[in-house]
C-alpha cells in the first residue's frame, strides 16, 4: 500500500487497474491473428463511478477483465481490432503517466510539509 488517506488508496488502485489493463490489451494485440480469439477489456472506472455515485466506499472496488464475446470482426472469429487496441494502448500509458504525476505530486506535498517549506 501506497499510503493512507483515501486519495492515495484511490490513485493506487488506479494504477493497479491501468497496469491490468495495459496487460490485457499487450494480450489483445499479441492475439491478432489467433483464429477464435475474443479481446477482453479491464472494467475500472465505471465501477469507481458506480460506488462513488451509491455511496459505497471506493476501496472495495477492484478491476475486473471483462471477454467481448458478443462481436466477430475477422473471418476466423477473432474480434480483435489492431487499430482501436493501439488507440486504447496509448490512452491508456497517458492514464499512467497521469496517475504516476498526481502520486509524485502527493509525496512532494509530504515532503515540503515535514521540511517545513525547507529545501
Amino acid at each position: 500500500m501506497i499510503g493512507n488517506d483515501r486519495s492515495t488508496r484511490l490513485v493506487e488502485q488506479a494504477l493497479g487497474a491501468a497496469s491490468l489493463r495495459q496487460q490485457v490489451i499487450a494480450n489483445n494485440i499479441a492475439n491478432v491473428n489467433t483464429p477464435g480469439f475474443k479481446r477482453s477489456r479491464v472494467e475500472f472506472e465505471s465501477e469507481l463511478a458506480k460506488a462513488l455515485a451509491a455511496g459505497e466506499t471506493p476501496e472495495s472496488i477492484e478491476a475486473r477483465i471483462v471477454q467481448d464475446t458478443e462481436t466477430v470482426i475477422n473471418p476466423n472469429g477473432n474480434n480483435v481490432d489492431i487499430e482501436a487496441e493501439q488507440v486504447h494502448l496509448a490512452v491508456n500509458q497517458i492514464w499512467y503517466a497521469a496517475l504516476t504525476r498526481q502520486i509524485s505530486d502527493q509525496f512532494a506535498r509530504l515532503r515540503t510539509v515535514i521540511y517545513e517549506g525547507r529545501r
